[in-house]
């Protein structure tokens, strides 16, 4: 059984209470700018929910879009992906030490354990370097989230895995940054909504994979289910 006191004290739940007290910043934040201007505030929430629902790119070309700088681009997608990886992460951790069992996150964290396996020569071979790498690259489940419960999975202490795991988000969401906004200046010279396009694109190739992964779970449930009756 989970004990909270333990809970608080632990490293995980000093992660947790982090991660929620910057969440309650963030909200603040994102409160106080919509006091000076509500546009901006609108388009920082849409691009929080691009990033979280559609991934990296979807929310960099959403904040392209809604004409933020590079640099803040960068960094609200940046902590969006970080605050989430310290918000999931202890969940992982307490569902792994049989404190807490979460059904709505099972199915993720069973593809999770088979990102460990399918790159398990990565990690053997380069350990925390791996991780990094992991993390940094840009593809399809290899984003913080996945990189930082793999990296509890492989045995690296909690508060080095969040280390390489923002050090990895950081490298990725700049490169990210600096290669949509060339790849949408070279758009623009086609059509002026360059930004909206890549957007479309990302949100599009996000809800076919998500379709895509649903199919193949009923898939699966109903061979399981066939086989329980045979």
């Amino acid at each position: 059984m989970l004990n909270f006191k333990e809970f608080v004290l632990s490293q995980v739940g000093k992660i947790f209470i982090i991660g929620v007290l910057l969440f309650i910043l963030y909200l603040g934040a994102i409160g106080g700018i919509y006091l000076y201007s509500s546009e901006d505030a609108h388009n920082i929430v849409i691009m929080t929910f691009a990033n979280l629902f559609f991934g990296r790119a979807a929310g960099i070309s959403f904040g392209f879009s809604a004409h933020f700088s590079d640099i803040a681009i960068m960094l609200i997608n940046m902590f969006i992906e970080f605050l989430t990886v310290m918000l999931i992460y202890p969940f992982f951790v307490l569902s792994w030490e049989k404190s807490l069992d979460i059904k709505m996150l099972r199915s993720f964290f069973i593809k999770v354990k088979k990102q460990k396996i399918k790159y398990k020569d990565l990690f053997e071979k380069y350990g925390k370097y791996g991780l990094f790498l992991f993390v940094w690259f840009p593809f399809w489940m290899t984003g913080p989230v996945v990189g930082a419960i793999i990296g509890f999975l492989i045995g690296i202490k909690h508060y080095t895995t969040m280390f390489i795991v923002l050090a990895g988000t950081f490298l990725a969401t700049a490169i990210w940054t600096y290669f949509l906004k060339e790849l949408i200046a070279l758009l623009n010279y086609l059509s002026s909504h360059g930004a909206y396009i890549i957007l479309a694109i990302f949100i599009v190739l996000g809800i076919v994979l998500k379709l895509k992964k649903s199919k193949k779970t009923k898939i699966k449930r109903e061979a399981d289910d066939l086989d329980d009756n045979i």
